[in-house]
Parts: C-alpha cells; sequence; structure tokens
C-alpha cells in the first residue's frame, strides 16, 4: 500500500549528486536517492543545498495539467510503459517502431519532461536557505537543469509518497 504525505508544510534539503562539491559511490548515490540519507556522502561547504516542499496530490495533479497532461499522447504513454529496461533491447525495440508511434512515444516523453519541470518549480522553497523564485531553474545550463531537476523529482517522490512505515 503507498500512501501519500498530504501535508505541503513538510519541508526537506537535498544536495545533487552531479555537484563537484558531493562526493558518492554509485552504491552511496543509490542508498542517497532512497532514503535521502546524507550520513555516508561527503559534502563539502560550497555544495548547493536545494529546500523542496512535499507536493499533495492537488499540487502534482496541476503541476501535471500545466505540463500538458490533457494533450499528452496516450499511444506515447503506452509505448513508454511497454518499452524495455536493458538499453540494448531497448534501442532495438525502439528502432521497430513506426515514424507514427516514434513521434508518439518522444512527445509523451517531453511531456514528462514538463511534468518533471514544473513538479521542481511546484516544490523549489530555497537554495542555501535563501528564498528563490522557482524561475530560477531556468538559468541553469540545459544539462545542469536536466540532472538537477531529476534528481529533485527523485527525491520529492520518496518525501511525498511514504509507505506506511515512512509514516
Amino acid at each position: 500500500m503507498i500512501s501519500f504525505n498530504t501535508s505541503t508544510r513538510h519541508t526537506f534539503k537535498i544536495v545533487v549528486s552531479t555537484d563537484s562539491s558531493v562526493q558518492m559511490t554509485e552504491e552511496q548515490k543509490k542508498n542517497y536517492f532512497n532514503t535521502g540519507n546524507l550520513n555516508d556522502i561527503q559534502v563539502d561547504d560550497k555544495a548547493s543545498w536545494f529546500t523542496l516542499r512535499t507536493l499533495s496530490i492537488a499540487d502534482r495533479e496541476q503541476a501535471e495539467i500545466k505540463a500538458g497532461a490533457f494533450t499528452r499522447s496516450e499511444l506515447g504513454k503506452l509505448l513508454w510503459v511497454e518499452a524495455p529496461n536493458d538499453t540494448r533491447d531497448k534501442a532495438v525495440w525502439h528502432n521497430r517502431l513506426s515514424d507514427e508511434e516514434k513521434e508518439a512515444l518522444a512527445k509523451y516523453e517531453k511531456y514528462l519532461d514538463r511534468s518533471y519541470l514544473e513538479y521542481a518549480k511546484a516544490s523549489l522553497v530555497a537554495i542555501n536557505d535563501e528564498e528563490v523564485n522557482s524561475d530560477i531553474l531556468d538559468n541553469l545550463s540545459p544539462a545542469d537543469k536536466s540532472n538537477v531537476i531529476y534528481e529533485m523529482v527523485i527525491h520529492l517522490t520518496r518525501e511525498s509518497t511514504l509507505s506506511e512505515a515512512g509514516k
């Protein structure tokens, strides 16, 4: 059973694993993503700390609507779910899709990217304890923006959807 943290008053801090001031092994990174526990990683004083607030179900729905939930490709969603996990198998599978299916999948993946950005914007409270406007994420380089948003969403999902044991 999955339970949702419905309080948007809960905030938490994260660092991003790609920050040059953060040192962790792949195993530590996996553990950090699963638990949010910072005890096993090295965080330099120069690291950027992101303060996030949990999102309610309504907050997540609003973010998805902003991202285009009502116009996303349902065929793309179906293909995304059906895609193999293995990288090579996925490449072969993708190559066999029709042009129409490839376009639908690409549209759905763009929708997911927009959803993740909206989740991140809705949850961002501060960077290094300084309140910020969520549009600050748009000032990051494309590669950094992608990494920061992806990791914010990993932690946000973990904090916003809690198992009974986590409550």
